[in-house]
C-alpha cells in the first residue's frame, strides 16, 4: 500500500483490479485488504473489484476475453504492467511468498503482450464485470456497476452475511500479517 500510494503521489497512474468480497474464495484475505481502500482511493488510485456474476458482452467480440468457468471472477494470477514491461505469475507480494512459498513469475518486454494486457484490463474494468469502488462526497465507499444496462451504485459492500463476518473477523483479529 505504501509503495502504491508513493507511486500515485509521484504522478504514476495506478489501477487495481481484484476480487470483490462476494466473488472471492477467501473472504478472510479480502478482510485484510478492505481497510486500505480509502487510503488507496484518497491518493488517486483507481480500484475495481470483480463481480461474481458477469453480464454477456455487447457483441463486439470482447466476449472471448472474459474469464471462462463457473466462477468467472476467481483470480489467482498476478499481473502488473510497468512502463514497457509486464509481470505475470503466481507470486504474492508478501513475506510468505518471498520466504516460504515456491512462487514464480516472468517479467517480459513485449509490445504484443502489453497490448493484450491493456485490453484485458479494459474489459476487467467494464461496469458489467466489476464494481468501481469510489469515495463519495462524505468520504464513504460506493460500489458503482451496471446491471441490465442500468448504472447502479451500492452504498454497502455487496456480499452475504457470512462473507462479511469472515472479513470482519480478519480485520478484528488482525490476521493480515499471517495471510
Amino acid at each position: 500500500v505504501e509503495r502504491l500510494v508513493a507511486l500515485a503521489d509521484d504522478g504514476v497512474e495506478v489501477e487495481v483490479i481484484t476480487n470483490s468480497l462476494e466473488s472471492t474464495d477467501a473472504a478472510v484475505v479480502h478482510g485484510a485488504y478492505a481497510p486500505w481502500r480509502k487510503t488507496l482511493l484518497a491518493h488517486g488510485i483507481r480500484l475495481f473489484e470483480l463481480r461474481p456474476e458477469q453480464e454477456p458482452g455487447d457483441g463486439n467480440g470482447e466476449e472471448e476475453m472474459r474469464v471462462p468457468g463457473a466462477s468467472a471472477s476467481a483470480l489467482h494470477i498476478k499481473a502488473l504492467r510497468m512502463d514497457d514491461q509486464v509481470f505475470i505469475g503466481s507470486f504474492n507480494v508478501d513475506p510468505r511468498s518471498i520466504l516460504w512459498n515456491s512462487e514464480v513469475g516472468v517479467l517480459v518486454r513485449s509490445e504484443g503482450l502489453q497490448t493484450a494486457f491493456d485490453e484485458l484490463v479494459a474489459v476487467g474494468q467494464e461496469p458489467t464485470i466489476s464494481y468501481q469502488v469510489l469515495l463519495d462526497d462524505d468520504e464513504e465507499l460506493v460500489w458503482r456497476y451496471e446491471h441490465r444496462g442500468e448504472p447502479l451504485a451500492a452504498e454497502k459492500e455487496p456480499g452475504n452475511a457470512w462473507r462479511h463476518l469472515n472479513a470482519w473477523a480478519s480485520r478484528t483479529f488482525r490476521l493480515e500479517r499471517w495471510l
